[in-house]
């Protein structure tokens, strides 16, 4: 995400040519990459009990909290022309959250329609199934786009295939840690190949986000091409990071990922301190991006707990988890138990 982010600070993809190498890496990013982290989310919260407070505090309070932050800095210290970098107005930027930190109020729309999913389970295992899918389809059949409704429409299919994906872990290991490995290394190379052959021929445009159910029956391959290529590229970033393989890289992901939100909602501002041309401007936007918020989150906001709440969304206690990417997500990626996966912070 960082890296996708800094790509597009130090380009103007709008004008970029299919041969231009940064264009290529930030459409390769886009493939994937949100659907994956939506996939994770949904995986997290498997088994979980969802409070709509607690869900707020951690996505909503922040999403809110920054919309000032950005629009000062870039107002009166980037001087741009616009009040918000990612929206023309303040109204454009809380009632489309399609432009800004989106992901934030998107993840807790899905995170609401997965509630009656705990008691629904109760009743019959495969309600859950029934229940997705259906939500699935009555979101993308809504004829209203504003609020995060839009994006709900399409990375909910992720979201809920974590879930699933957590609840047949137990199946899935079943078939056998081999041959898993095995049908990921031929999806992975699917991917590969499907990807460079596609992008050929000018048919990856990640960047029609999103893309909703109506979409199917208007330009189905499209439609088809988003999903696939979307499942391919995670399959691609689990078998990638399974094959790290060692428990130091896998505290190091773990860690990471208690510290998700620190990077996330601070580095839309970090990776404008840039500088350079092309790649030096893509490498030092993605390290500013990444260091310069971590440093801001532990020097600054989570040195009082009112900050750490508003700010990053951790709510007053001894630990504080990072977005839903946390310590857990290692089980999307390894099949071992690592003792102590999440160093203290």
């Amino acid at each position: 995400m960082v890296l996708g982010h800094s790509i597009s600070n130090a380009e103007n993809l709008l004008r970029a040519s299919g041969y231009n190498l940064e264009y290529y890496v930030s459409n390769f990013l886009y493939t994937f990459h949100m659907p994956l982290f939506f996939l994770v989310s949904g995986y997290v919260l498997f088994g979980k009990h969802i409070k709509v407070g607690d869900r707020a505090i951690r996505l909503m309070l922040p999403f809110f909290a920054w919309i000032p932050v950005y629009w000062f800095v870039n107002r009166y210290i980037h001087h741009y022309p616009f009040p918000v970098r990612f929206g023309t107005t303040l109204k454009d930027t809380i009632f489309n959250p399609g432009n800004g930190l989106w992901f934030l109020p998107t993840l807790f729309l899905c995170s609401l329609l997965l509630i009656p999913v705990i008691y629904l389970e109760k009743r019959r295992s495969w309600f859950a199934e029934a229940y997705l899918g259906l939500v699935f389809v009555a979101v993308n059949l809504i004829p209203y786009d504003k609020l995060g409704v839009l994006q709900v429409k399409y990375f909910f299919f992720f979201f809920a295939a974590g879930y699933l994906l957590a609840k047949h872990r137990g199946r899935i290991e079943g078939i056998g840690r081999r041959r898993v490995a095995a049908g990921a290394a031929l999806l992975s190379a699917a991917f590969l190949v499907a990807f460079t052959v596609l992008y050929y021929y000018g048919l990856i445009k990640p960047f029609t986000f999103p893309i909703s159910l109506v979409d199917l029956f208007k330009t189905p391959s499209a439609y088809l091409i988003r999903y696939g290529m979307a499942c391919l590229g995670i399959v691609l970033s689990i078998a990638v990071i399974r094959a790290l393989g060692t428990t130091r890289a896998l505290k190091v992901l773990a860690w990471f990922g208690l510290v998700t939100m620190d990077i996330y909602v601070a580095h839309g501002l970090m990776i404008q301190l840039a500088f350079g041309s092309g790649w030096v401007k893509v490498l030092t936007g993605f390290v500013l991006g990444i260091v310069l918020s971590l440093a801001l989150a532990f020097l600054l906001l989570r040195q009082w707990w009112v900050s750490a709440a508003v700010f990053l969304g951790i709510k007053r206690r001894k630990s504080a988890p990072g977005m839903e990417a946390s310590a857990e997500m290692l089980d999307v990626f390894d099949d071992r138990q690592v003792e102590n996966p999440t160093p203290e912070p």
